[in-house]
């Protein structure tokens, strides 16, 4: 099977960008919106949880009535049946991708303020937290995800090659991934795909799948996969 490849740019400007819809039958849903100054996310409460990474700005997440801090290169969970709006408060745009399992496709989000929350606070990790013990996974099952993985992969620099004594690998489940910054190439089962940053891309499950970079300057992405795959690196 072919990769997925949706970039935020076959989407107008303004709107929300379905990168990876229900229609794709994908394992999650892949989203990209901005945050004018001054202006809020969807204030609203659910059943499922949200992973959101900010890529730009900064401003504040407001959780069951307690606000926190959010910048750039935040990873935020925000658990189920959690009363949550982020708010721009900040003098810039705020970009940002979120991820939804496909159970959120069914809708039965309620508005904000129409509920009693859980009171489960969200985990916010930036990626320069990252350390030894973290590794590359930004949010995972310690805190509490209980569909996905979110790993910043760091910067591939040029002539990097993933997986260069095996060619690659592939596993049974499904990679969904975010060019942050650069341009590069995924093989996917012998056919080289170029990705640039905006991109979106799904490799589906059991595809043998390889990164390079064949450009002169670095790649940089965010990488979300199922729960399952924790440990297997």
């Amino acid at each position: 099977m072919q990769p997925l490849i949706r970039n935020i740019k076959d989407f107008p400007a303004g709107e929300v960008a379905r990168l990876i819809s229900a229609d794709d039958d994908p394992f999650l849903t892949l989203a990209y919106s901005v945050i004018q100054p001054g202006g809020t996310s969807s204030h609203h409460i659910h059943e499922w949880e949200h992973e959101v990474y900010i890529i730009e700005g900064s401003g504040t997440l407001v959780a069951d009535g307690k606000e926190y801090p959010v910048k750039a290169g935040d990873a935020m969970f925000i658990p189920p049946m959690v009363d949550h709006v982020t708010r721009n408060d900040g003098d810039s745009p705020i970009h940002r991708i979120e991820i939804n399992p496909i159970s959120a496709a069914s809708g039965n989000a309620r508005p904000g303020g129409s509920e009693p929350g859980a009171g489960t606070p969200p985990v916010i990790r930036n990626h320069a937290d990252l350390n030894d013990e973290t590794g590359h996974t930004m949010l995972g099952g310690r805190d509490g995800c209980p569909n996905y993985l979110m790993l910043y992969n760091g910067y591939m620099q040029p002539g990097a090659v993933s997986h260069p004594e095996t060619g690659g690998h592939n596993h049974t489940w499904d990679h969904t991934v975010f060019i942050l910054e650069g341009t590069g190439t995924i093989v996917v089962s012998g056919t080289e795909y170029t990705v640039t940053a905006g991109d979106a891309v799904r490799v589906p499950p059991g595809e043998h799948h390889q990164w390079k970079n064949e450009t002169d300057a670095p790649m940089l992405r965010v990488t979300f996969n199922d729960i399952v795959s924790e440990g297997h690196g």
